[in-house]
């Protein structure tokens, strides 16, 4: 059982892995904030779609979340360390290429729209960069797995089709941005 004790980042400081205490502001904070956001943003997807599968593959990738969490939390510590592999990378990329079936290739920008699990799941691609390019800084003053940020980097790409996949199947029609190429335009 694990024994909570409240008031221990009082002094503006919590604990990492290994029991290793850093200020609330150190990156490693920054990226596990941030995945937190991603993994509490996918329960809500979760709980909104109709579609069972959707709702598996999402726990699973919950579930692969606190393999990066415990990685990030061990990253500059004496702890052990759980690490993004190759497996997980794989089947991610699996996610992404059975989804991806569903959908026809998009030319143009999707404006986050549709069911309201599509915008979540949107959401949940918008936090998922952001988790990306703060792992992206830890890497400026740790040594970052690469099959971590490639895990990252496919992240977003997944909740993307995701969110296509929720519109097309609940026959959403997709909008998208309709500008003027202004490079076009002459003075």
């Amino acid at each position: 059982m694990v024994e909570l004790k409240y008031g221990s980042g009082d002094d503006g400081t919590t604990g990492l892995l290994g029991g290793v205490r850093v200020p609330k502001d150190d990156i490693r904070v920054e990226v596990l904030g941030a995945l937190d956001e991603l993994n509490s943003i996918i329960g809500l997807a979760r709980a909104l779609t109709g579609y069972q599968d959707i709702k598996e593959v999402l726990l699973n990738i919950q579930n692969s979340l606190y393999v990066v969490g415990a990685e990030i939390a061990s990253t500059g510590t004496l702890a052990y360390k759980m690490s993004v592999d190759e497996g997980m990378l794989k089947e991610l990329e699996s996610f992404i290429e059975r989804y991806a079936l569903e959908v026809r290739a998009m030319s143009k920008f999707v404006i986050p729209y549709g069911a309201i699990s599509s915008i979540i799941l949107h959401m949940a691609r918008a936090i998922a960069r952001r988790l990306e390019r703060r792992a992206v800084s830890l890497r400026t003053r740790f040594d970052v797995n690469k099959t971590l940020l490639a895990y990252l980097n496919r992240l977003s790409t997944f909740f993307f089709i995701l969110a296509r996949v929720v519109n097309a199947r609940g026959y959403v029609e997709e909008e998208v941005v309709k500008i003027k190429n202004m490079l076009d335009e002459k003075p």
